[in-house]
């Protein structure tokens, strides 16, 4: 039982080992966002990654401040895992940039939204939709 244990925690490690990747910075970036969404179920995670896994370059991203702070986020943020790790990049990135935005007021209230149902993890994406119709 123990050998088995050992093979499969080797297994995972070598998963992450993101120097003998093809692209290892893509692997890196990846592998951040899934130690943010891990603790999610399959059907869950999908948004989550999309918004925790930072881009492989900042230049091209409509909110490059925020892609860089999300970036600084999860260096700072190292060793943890799942919501504690979601939390804790979440206090350190920055509100969107909505003055670029087509529409600014909606997008501050998308922003406000999004903070409010942060907690929901799965079900955010419905939150946020319902506070949106609300207003």
């Amino acid at each position: 039982m123990g050998l088995a244990l050992c093979w499969l925690a080797d297994a995972a490690a070598a998963q992450w080992d993101c120097s003998r990747a093809t692209a290892p910075q893509r692997c890196e970036l990846h592998r951040q966002g899934t130690m943010a969404c891990n603790d999610l179920p399959v059907n869950g995670r999908h948004a989550c990654l999309q918004f925790y896994t930072p881009a492989l370059s900042c230049l091209r991203e409509r909110d490059a401040k925020r892609c860089e702070a999300l970036r600084a986020a999860h260096s700072s943020c190292d060793g943890l895992e799942g919501k504690a790790r979601r939390v804790c990049i979440n206090e350190r990135l920055p509100p969107p940039d909505c003055a670029r935005s087509a529409n600014p007021a909606r997008c501050r209230a998308r922003a406000e939204a999004e903070l409010k149902c942060a907690d929901r993890e799965i079900a955010q994406r419905l939150c946020v939709r319902q506070a949106l119709q609300a207003d």
